[in-house]
């Protein structure tokens, strides 16, 4: 749509009058009327005055096509870094959630509730699935990432039961060490550009 047929419809649809645009401009509604017929384009100053009147932002009001697209765009990034900040926080969150669940379930200290921990791990290891997708479609696998992960999930399901520890608090709160370490190495070494918050 042109500069003219912009201000004409705006106005129109804010249903003011072509004198009401003129007197909030301080200028003559034969101005306005040869902007709405394109026989003279507003000043600079007018374009703000008139785009302000309007409610609008001025490449809104002069290239509205141009707008339109660059609002799409910016909402379409907004989604993105919503979904990448979604995913980055689902992975770490399936990782706390699959060594709370085996934890709990497989240390027998809880054993009153096996059900709940099992719940848990379940979660957990959704989670882990539906980012694992995510993070396939964006990113080639490395083998430090996933020598690293291999030891997370070590950490997590068998080094409780090989550490030659007698006490189970001691050898879980150590597994759980090399559990978190891992994670933090994979945070900041790749999750964190995988899946950009900008």
């Amino acid at each position: 749509m042109a500069l003219n047929e912009n201000i004409r419809a705006r106005r129109m649809q804010l249903k003011l009058s072509q004198e009401y645009v003129a007197d909030q401009l301080g200028i003559s509604r034969q101005a306005v009327a040869k902007w709405e017929s394109g026989k003279s384009t507003p000043t600079a100053s007018n374009l703000a005055e008139l785009a302000a009147l309007f409610e609008m932002n001025i490449s809104e009001l002069v290239e509205p096509e141009n707008y339109v697209l660059k609002q799409k765009k910016q909402e379409e990034q907004v989604k993105k870094t919503q979904k990448n900040i979604k995913m980055h926080v689902g992975r770490a969150g399936a990782v706390i959630l699959i060594n709370t669940g085996w934890d709990g379930y497989s240390s027998g200290l809880y054993s009153a509730m096996p059900y709940f921990w099992l719940t848990i791990l379940t979660a957990g290891l959704i989670l882990l699935l539906v980012t694992s997708v995510d993070m396939y479609k964006k990113h080639k696998i490395k083998k430090l990432q996933t020598t690293i992960g291999a030891l997370m999930i070590f950490s997590i399901f068998i080094l409780p039961q090989c550490l030659p520890i007698h006490q189970t608090g001691i050898r879980y709160l150590l597994s759980d060490a090399v559990t978190a370490v891992c994670l933090i190495i994979l945070n900041l070494k790749y999750w964190r550009y995988i899946w950009k918050p900008l």
